[in-house]
């Protein structure tokens, strides 16, 4: 495995996967942001370097091959850029499910802040424009999901990481975000929190090279091969003076010692270099000083958004709405709760089964 360790300085980033099986770009090897000191962990042999913002996620103007395969579009193929991207589907009906049950929540739990993030797939951003049109826009989607909300609020995303399509925003073989777009996604979260933000020089970053994500492994489009991602994931400077406790889906007993990072994952795994698995209900335990309490529920889009809120709040617990086995209302009372974020994918917002879910968990 290669994997690179370096600390993320502000010029390094300008501060800047398919109706998968489940339904449910620039040069090729280059990441968004190069420190200026990067160290190799594997013979920890420290080198010094100075490169550009090089992005391998959006890829050039002109028009290139795309098609369709295991259910998903396959896009600017025989280029360095190829990518497998989810079809996207959404229906009002759907969406004003979602708005009414987020609603309901918030409105049961009388001064606690409750927050809706729909975060986007790839396919907003990359689709060639010969077809873009045959699919609905998920910003708009997401405006009109919001624009229905009465208590709950909204933290709107597309067109934030749309201004920084250029940047290595989502993998190319792998249907998840890349850990960049949860960073401005989380900034942007917090801001409407009211919460501190470290600044993204602060972080660590961590490359490992050679990913070849679920549409390669579960979906089997191979002409991805020639062409794998690097992951690059972020290491918040308070990590070592967390404490994170896992617990079982029932939130019962006493937790068990637990992490943020498992950084042993095989590179086909990169993705799960957060909290490792998803049945899981994660406690962690934070050196900041402001009394509070955030209750993420989520798929996995939003296990990425975690090591960026560890700055911002004193306790943080990561829930699974598809594994949850306990009564959320219950749950956030219990952990004194004064936030609750819903962060879920596209895959999830757009599908009345995986919505019904909040509801479901409200009443277990």
């Amino acid at each position: 495995m290669k994997k690179r360790i370096f600390a993320v300085t502000a010029a390094a980033m300008m501060l800047a996967g398919c109706a998968d099986a489940r339904k449910d770009d620039g040069a090729a090897a280059a990441e968004k942001a190069a420190p200026e000191t990067s160290v190799t962990t594997a013979e920890t042999t420290t080198t010094t370097t100075t490169t550009t913002l090089v992005s391998t996620s959006a890829p050039p103007d002109e028009d290139s091959p795309y098609g369709f395969e295991s259910g998903c579009i396959v896009a600017y193929q025989d280029t360095p850029w190829v990518r497998a991207m989810e079809e996207f589907y959404f229906s009002e009906e759907t969406g004003d499910y979602l708005a009414q049950s987020i609603d309901s929540y918030a409105e049961k739990l009388d001064g606690v802040n409750t927050y809706l993030m729909m975060i986007p797939t790839s396919q907003e951003f990359y689709t060639p424009v010969e077809i873009k049109d045959d699919y609905p826009d998920q910003a708009e989607c997401a405006d009109y999901v919001y624009s229905k909300l009465k208590t709950a609020k909204s933290v709107p995303i597309d067109r934030l990481l749309g201004e920084h399509k250029a940047e290595y925003l989502y993998s190319r073989t792998d249907y998840h975000w890349q850990p960049i777009a949860a960073f401005y996604a989380a900034r942007e979260f917090a801001e409407k929190a009211g919460v501190p933000f470290p600044e993204f020089s602060t972080y660590q970053a961590v490359e490992r090279e050679g990913y070849l994500g679920a549409f390669y492994s579960v979906n089997g489009i191979y002409q991805l091969e020639d062409h794998p991602d690097t992951f690059t994931y972020y290491k918040p400077a308070n990590l070592g003076r967390c404490k994170v406790l896992s617990y079982d889906t029932w939130f019962s007993g006493e937790g068990y010692e637990g992490s943020l990072f498992f950084e042993d994952m095989d590179i086909g795994s990169s993705y799960t270099v957060f909290v490792g698995t998803d049945d899981t209900i994660l406690e962690i335990d934070t050196d900041v000083n402001n009394d509070r309490v955030l209750v993420v529920f989520k798929d996995s889009y939003g296990n990425a958004l975690l090591p960026f809120l560890t700055g911002s709040f004193s306790k943080i617990y990561l829930c699974d709405d598809r594994f949850f086995n306990t009564n959320s209302l219950s749950f956030a009372k219990e952990v004194g709760a004064t936030d609750i974020l819903y962060a879920l994918g596209a895959a999830s917002t757009s599908s009345y089964e995986k919505v019904s879910l909040i509801e479901q968990n409200m009443y277990r």
